[in-house]
């Protein structure tokens, strides 16, 4: 799957987060996930999350996937 990244100009973290997992998962054509707070959790203490597809209700062809703030 490689990598990719997306960015946003939302003063709003969750917002704009929001907006780049919308971004990437049209250009990768996926359902976007099913977020919940451990994800947020993670991101607040480590910067990064990953998604395993039972995060996702649609099948994926990936293990995991790493979202990360940069």
């Amino acid at each position: 799957m490689g990598s990719h990244t997306a960015e946003s100009l939302e003063q709003d973290q969750g917002l704009a987060l929001l907006r780049c997992m919308e971004e990437i998962c049209k250009k990768l054509d996926l359902a976007e996930p099913v977020w919940v707070s451990k994800h947020s959790r993670d991101l607040s203490v480590f910067r990064r999350t990953k998604l395993y597809p039972s995060d996702f209700m649609e099948p994926v062809s990936f293990d995991y996937c790493t979202v990360e703030i940069l």
